[in-house]
């Protein structure tokens, strides 16, 4: 399977692994900049209900002061939140009903496993989990190590 298309310093980092030229990363890092997307309207899609509202909120102010969430992971963050309610919801009906209905299985039980698999996977998306956050400030240590020996590096 194809790699997925990593950042210019994200390049470096892992010790250029495509061979591009310090010209090209430059030249790669320019553009993305200039793809930077705004963080000003972080604002709850409409169709999430009010468990799934909140937990938007809080991730978006879990983050405010950093510059990793931006308007274009909106729906990300909206899918997670609402993965979340439904996640709540069926843990709600579990404890209501119990586990089994008439000798069988709660379909519950099943729907909880799929929506943590779930939300386990956009969580890491969004550096939800302490692995993703080491990885995050490992990545971005690297990156201000970088900075502060010299473009020549680049």
């Amino acid at each position: 399977m194809p790699r997925s298309a990593q950042s210019a310093l994200l390049q470096v980092l892992e010790g250029n692994p495509n061979n591009k030229t310090k010209k090209e990363l430059k030249k790669r890092q320019k553009a993305e900049k200039e793809m930077l997307v705004s963080a000003e309207n972080m604002t709850s899609p409409s169709w999430l209900d009010k468990t799934a509202q909140k937990e938007f909120s809080r991730v978006v102010d879990l983050f405010k002061d950093t510059t990793l969430l931006n308007e274009a992971d909106i729906f990300t963050i909206a899918q997670y939140a609402d993965l979340t309610s439904e996640f709540i919801s069926c843990t709600r009906r579990l404890r209501k009903n119990g586990k089994t209905i008439d000798g069988k299985p709660n379909p519950d039980l099943r729907l909880k496993l799929q929506l943590s698999a779930e939300i386990d996977k956009v969580t890491k998306t969004l550096g939800l989990t302490p692995a993703a956050r080491a990885s995050l400030a490992i990545a971005k240590s690297n990156i201000e190590d970088d900075h502060t020996e010299g473009d020549d590096d680049f």
